[in-house]
């Protein structure tokens, strides 16, 4: 009798040294570790068959997150709280599946990301800097930020300009301690493309004054529909 192919997406962290690890090879850890649970993934076609899965959209290097998604096809009928306990225990040490559900949506997931959200813990070297900063927040998207960007295509330069604030669609205080300042941060994405999140920490280095530091985290990501 043929079994037929279960949809999952999955919600799953990405801490610690994790988070310098790339793209693609957060892809092969993850396939790495469904080989090692010996549930039977569903294969593409063609001369490279690999697995059905894929992450909805890259975190960049150097970046931890506690909201990454990615979608699986299995051969199984197995109940979603047993991929979850099987991948887990198959997974390194920062990698945790928080999350799982079937899915029943004919789009694929990565094509159905609308926004990024980010954490910013924002370090200054004074109390009166951090006052500074709460006091700009609300109007930091209401200037232009425009940053050039640049990348060789046949042999030659091409460069495009890229307004950082039109792109960034909320900027919000979340609380204070000490000398930190928490924000969150909404990073649209489109057919166009999205910010790279270096950007944005640049943007943040120049538009407020007084910072020594900033920490970085995705918390989520936001799809024109559920998915999980």
């Amino acid at each position: 009798m043929e079994v037929l192919a279960l949809k999952i997406v999955f919600k799953y962290t990405k801490l610690g040294k994790l988070k310098f690890i790339s793209h693609l090879d957060n892809l092969r850890v993850l396939q790495r570790a469904l080989r090692r649970t010996g549930i039977m993934a569903k294969y593409s076609e063609g001369f490279n068959p690999h697995p059905k899965l894929s992450i909805a959209y890259p975190l960049s290097l150097g970046v931890e997150s506690i909201g990454e998604i990615a979608e699986v096809e299995i051969l199984s009928d197995m109940a979603i709280h047993d991929f979850i306990s099987r991948m887990n225990d198959c997974l390194p040490q920062g990698m945790l599946i928080t999350e799982a559900s079937e899915y029943l949506g004919n789009q694929s997931v990565p094509s159905m990301v609308c926004s990024q959200v980010y954490r910013f813990i924002i370090t200054h070297d004074n109390p009166t800097s951090v006052d500074e900063t709460i006091n700009s927040l609300p109007g930091l998207l209401q200037n232009d930020y425009v940053i050039t960007r640049e990348k060789k295509k046949k042999n030659k330069l091409i460069r495009k300009e890229l307004n950082v604030t039109s792109y960034i669609s909320e900027i919000e205080l979340i609380g204070t301690n000490q000398l930190d300042v928490e924000i969150r941060i909404v990073i649209q994405v489109s057919d166009s493309g999205s910010l790279k999140v270096e950007e944005v920490k640049n943007f943040i280095y120049n538009s407020l004054s007084g910072i020594t530091g900033i920490e970085i985290q995705r918390t989520a990501l936001n799809f024109i529909d559920k998915v999980i």
